[in-house]
């Protein structure tokens, strides 16, 4: 255990709880983002005769997920409410265990079969990813939150990088098919949610911070608190918008480099770019909520301007990034500022919504984000159709709309924000 300095106690069990949600959560994110580096290889492999088809078909599994995420956002907050963060996450972690398992020995046989489990792991998505804000709020004092949120980031990159990554590696390297890759991933699903069930809990014996920090107005009030909150409706916007672009460029990133480099790069140097993409987010979103909590005045504003200037240059080096050194820069900037910002988004977006709970606002951006990324994504299938010049300069007139919108934002004071 460890004193802090106004007599509260913090357990050092925190940091248990919160990487074994990182493992969950992880696997989580390995299934939808499975297929990112192979885009090519897997709508042939399932039979699709055009990139057209073919990326629609492997597109519309990342959107199954969205969908879910939509319908499933508010119940899911809900059940948090009603059994805790730590039961519902528990029972969510051992479906999707068995799900994922399943997954690997009927989702390599057919399309259909792909379609089916795809489904059975979106349901669950929802009862995981949205206890991020529960778990800081309940182990971690508001110092620490901003960490607390990277961490929870980390788990989402963690598992787009062992796809992005873990696929192309394992068919190079091994010769696996892509039911074989399945397999192994299944496989892996077992002792990171094992892990969580084990070693988690829901709250510690004694709260981290005062309770009035902890404790916050229902589901059904916040709800009703938020509509009318300007500050929060600005927050969650420019976190959608830029979720949007996050989630297709994770979904789509091999066709789009492609589209943009004649068809020349290799499938494993853009699950390389993949990597590095996440590898430097994963270190950013570490980085810069440790920077926005210890600074004097624990501004988010700031940061996340830099960041969507940063964003823009990414966007444009995807156009016009040809060279070896300038993709590797793109993939750079794509995973600084555009990855690594999304826990300040997060911070920010819970502070504008004070005093409603994190359950209620987390599920709120997170159900924007996925409906946003939908719109996206049927956006480059259903309009775009393979030009992705058209993809890209969506991507960049949204991200200057995201701009915009944060000027508008308004921060509370420290006092407000309970951050004194």
């Amino acid at each position: 255990m460890e004193n802090t300095e106004k007599s509260f106690t913090l357990y050092r069990r925190r940091w248990a709880v919160l990487l074994s949600f990182v493992c969950v959560n992880a696997v989580m994110q390995y299934g939808w983002a499975f297929f990112s580096a192979i885009v090519t290889d897997a709508w042939k492999f399932y039979g699709f005769q055009d990139a057209a088809s073919g990326e629609a078909a492997i597109s519309a599994l990342t959107m199954i997920i969205m969908v879910c995420m939509i319908v499933l956002s508010i119940p899911a907050s809900w059940v948090f409410e009603k059994f805790g963060w730590y039961k519902t996450v528990s029972v969510a972690g051992v479906a999707l265990m068995i799900i994922t398992l399943l997954r690997g020995f009927i989702g390599g046989s057919s399309y259909t079969a792909l379609v089916i489990t795809t489904i059975g792991i979106a349901i669950t998505q929802p009862f995981i990813i949205n206890a991020f804000g529960i778990i800081s709020a309940k182990w971690f004092p508001p110092s620490e939150r901003g960490v607390a949120n990277g961490w929870g980031m980390i788990s989402t990159y963690l598992g787009v990088m062992l796809a992005q990554f873990g696929v192309p590696w394992l068919m190079t390297t091994f010769g696996m098919d892509i039911p074989g890759a399945l397999k192994v991933f299944g496989f892996l699903s077992i002792p990171m949610i094992l892990w969580f069930v084990i070693v988690s809990r829901e709250a510690p014996p004694t709260p981290p911070a005062d309770e009035k920090v902890i404790e916050r107005v229902s589901f059904a009030e916040g709800a009703k608190l938020l509509v009318r909150n300007r500050r929060f409706i600005c927050a969650v916007l420019v976190f959608w918008l830029m979720q949007g672009v996050y989630f297709t460029l994770t979904t789509l990133l091999e066709p789009i480099l492609q589209y943009f480099n004649n068809g020349s790069l290799e499938g494993m140097f853009v699950g390389t770019l993949g990597t590095i993409l996440t590898v430097t987010g994963t270190i950013t979103t570490l980085i810069l909520p440790i920077l926005s909590d210890r600074s004097k005045n624990k501004k988010r504003k700031p940061i996340v301007l830099v960041c969507q200037v940063g964003t823009l240059v990414g966007l444009g080096l995807i156009i016009t990034g040809h060279t070896m050194g300038l993709q590797i820069v793109m993939a750079c900037c794509m995973g600084i500022f555009l990855t690594g910002v999304t826990p300040v988004l997060m911070v920010m977006g819970y502070e504008t919504a004070y005093p409603v709970s994190e359950g209620t606002s987390e599920s709120l951006m997170q159900l924007g984000a996925n409906g946003w990324g939908l719109i996206c994504l049927l956006a480059v299938n259903g309009i775009f159709k393979g030009n992705h010049t058209g993809t890209l300069a969506f991507f960049i007139g949204g991200m200057i709309v995201a701009v915009v919108l944060t000027l508008f934002i308004k921060e509370a004071s420290l006092k407000d924000r309970r951050l004194v």
